[in-house]
Formats: structure tokens, sequence, C-alpha cells
């Protein structure tokens, strides 16, 4: 695997982990917390999306 596939891979792991964490806070009824991490998972996401076709590994969403 070349470093940009694994870095593709971890950067999504690391959104993924984030998207269950505040699904997990709001559960919980800690929306506040919740609300925080809705933050930068807008601003990965935004950046994944920003990304010409050709530079997107599959992995990515």
């Amino acid at each position: 695997m070349d470093p940009y596939n694994a870095s593709a891979l971890k950067l999504q792991k690391n959104l993924l982990n984030l998207r269950l964490e505040r699904d997990r806070l709001r559960r919980e009824g800690k929306h506040n917390e919740a609300d925080a991490l809705a933050e930068p998972i807008a601003r990965i996401e935004a950046a994944i999306q920003q990304l010409p076709d050709s530079l997107k590994p599959v992995t990515l969403q």
C-alpha cells in the first residue's frame, strides 16, 4: 500500500471514529459535546469533497 492510500485510510478511520463518538454523545444527551465534534467532522468532510476526483482514493467517502 502506498503512503497516500495509507494516509487516506487513516483519515477515513478518524472520520468514522469522530462520527461514532458524536453519535454516542448525542445518545447520552451530551449535546454540547456532540456539537463540538460536528465542526471538525464538517471540516474533514469539506476537505475531502474539495479533492479532485483523480486524487480521491476509493476508500474515501
